[in-house]
């Protein structure tokens, strides 16, 4: 009879074991899942920021009085950059790097004129030493060239960089 409750008690306990080795691996499996879950999810927040940043940085440009066009005195045209500023900006942003540093961060501003003679300027460029992910954002712009004669206008695109 105490051989049977032995025998009994030994069934019992292995059972018991055996259930809290398979919860254990539910446990383990569990972990794993939240784990690659936050994996993706880390990876997917750090694109959304970096995007977000780009449209920011791209936004800062647009509107940067240094290029931007002036009707008369001082009312700024929409989405035109000035070339006489133009041709001068990157000068001005290389003499006071940390003031622009602060305002881009690390991106690579370019001008692409389209029309009438297409060429293309870099107005910014600080690139990290090393990075893992870039984001280029587009925008269409009017590029007013008061040399040529007034009322001259050519039309292009900026390309802002960033980087993470």
């Amino acid at each position: 009879m105490k051989q049977r409750q032995n025998k009994s008690a030994q069934i019992h306990l292995s059972e018991s074991v055996a259930v809290i080795f398979i919860f254990f691996v539910l446990i383990l499996f569990g972990g794993i899942f939240y784990y690659n879950y936050q994996e993706i999810s880390f990876k997917e927040k750090q694109q959304e920021l970096l995007a977000a940043r780009a449209i920011d940085t791209t936004t800062k440009t647009l509107f940067l009085p240094e290029i931007s066009c002036t009707k008369r005195e001082s009312e700024p045209e929409p989405n035109c950059f000035d070339m006489m500023k133009v041709r001068y900006v990157s000068e001005l942003f290389k003499d006071n790097n940390q003031t622009y540093f602060e305002l881009f961060s690390y991106a690579k501003v370019t001008l692409n004129q389209t029309y009438p003679e297409p060429f293309q300027m870099v107005l910014y460029d600080k690139e990290p030493g090393n990075w893992t992910n870039k984001k280029p954002t587009f925008f269409v712009v009017a590029l007013k060239d008061e040399i040529k004669y007034p009322t001259y206008y050519g039309y292009g695109h900026v390309i802002v960089e960033v980087y993470s």
